[in-house]
């Protein structure tokens, strides 16, 4: 019920007096901090093969496991550099200058940030283990239909989608004949969740800032982030352009990190930037609940989902042979001009002198 009320208030645009107000209405002790539940079962839209520019991964629902083959040498060589150990019993493992003669063993759990009604799209984090290493790395990454992102928004305060992951923005409305029509309603504030450098072998790079959105009236409004100590809250700051005001989350919780929008205890952002429009390529999911930017991270295989299948691209492609470069330098053969000895008389000795002459060229 507290928290229907407070989205209900937050979504409704105020005055520019209020800002502050209703920034500080809810300050970190009105609403507990939810801790985000940790699976190991896979997320069905996480499930399969993927492949990247540079990498292949499974994520195979047959006891959690992971694995990561590396395509070096431009993809003409699959490396199998992370995986079970049960694996080199089902196949043995290459033995050259690129391989380990063991290959990582990395675990990893999931954390569902959001995932749209339509069940097409999601937002997760990948709480990753690594060898020799007592401390959790999280790697969030978000889905929209077969293809996988680094970079992307969620839509909403965090406090919503910690107590319901399940969103969308979709508006339905009936005239007076009974006729339903759909919208998509983006205005509100989108959080940056995308933080890592990617899903490696070894733990990423993390960002130390990061930088969120709201959305409204054909305006976008820029909403700097950066890393901080600061205990997370779902404490409120606002912000203001002219007479309108608007309410955002004042910390962001991603990757293990906090994030923050203000300094110290102060609610009142400042230095928002203000464009008409999004930069770069992005793409919204079918229920306007995910923002992706760039290019995807991995696209999955089709009807590839376990380790048989990963073993078989695998092997496909290192069965490959590059045919050899053109040398730098084309190889030259002489031009010798070989006479004819058909056309002469082998037994005249008028043309044995013509015969050695010939020859001699």
């Amino acid at each position: 019920m507290l928290c229907s009320l407070v989205s209900a208030q937050i979504a409704t645009k105020f005055s520019a007096q209020g800002a502050t107000q209703i920034a500080t209405k809810f300050p970190a002790q009105s609403l507990s901090v939810k801790e985000l539940e940790v699976s190991g079962e896979i997320p069905e839209l996480l499930a399969g093969v993927w492949q990247g520019n540079d990498r292949l991964v499974l994520f195979g629902k047959e006891g959690n496991e992971f694995a990561a083959v590396l395509r070096v040498f431009y993809a003409w060589y699959n490396d199998r550099a992370a995986e079970p150990a049960a694996y080199a019993e089902y196949s043995t493992r290459d033995r050259n200058n690129t391989t380990s003669r063991e290959a990582e063993h990395i675990e990893i759990k999931y954390i569902t940030l959001a995932e749209n009604e339509s069940h097409t799209a999601g937002a997760y984090e990948l709480q990753v283990l690594y060898p020799n290493s007592k401390s959790y790395v999280y790697v969030p990454v978000a889905v929209i239909g077969e293809k996988m992102y680094l970079d992307f928004l969620v839509k909403g305060s965090a406090y919503q989608t910690d107590y319901n992951p399940v969103l969308t923005s979709i508006l339905k409305s009936a005239d007076g004949q009974g006729n339903v029509s759909e919208s998509l309603d983006l205005e509100g504030f989108w959080r940056d969740c995308g933080a890592a450098s990617g899903l490696l072998v070894s733990p990423p790079w993390i960002k130390k800032e990061r930088t969120g959105y709201y959305f409204f009236d054909n305006a976008f409004y820029h909403i700097r982030y950066w890393e901080t100590d600061m205990p997370y809250t779902y404490e409120k700051a606002g912000f203001t352009d002219g007479e309108k005001s608007f309410v955002v989350d004042k910390y962001v919780r991603s990757a293990g990190k906090v994030y923050t929008c203000c300094t110290g205890r102060r609610t009142q952002i400042r230095n928002i930037e203000k464009s008409s429009k999004l930069s770069g390529t992005y793409l919204f999911d079918g229920d306007g609940v995910i923002c992706a930017f760039g290019s995807p991270y991995l696209v999955r295989l089709d009807g590839k989902e376990n380790r048989v299948d990963l073993q078989q691209v695998t092997d496909e492609t290192n069965a490959k042979r590059k045919t050899p470069r053109k040398p730098l330098f084309p190889v030259t053969f002489p031009n010798v001009r070989w006479p004819k000895f058909n056309a002469l008389d082998l037994y005249d000795p008028d043309t044995w002198n013509r015969r050695n002459i010939d020859l001699g060229k």
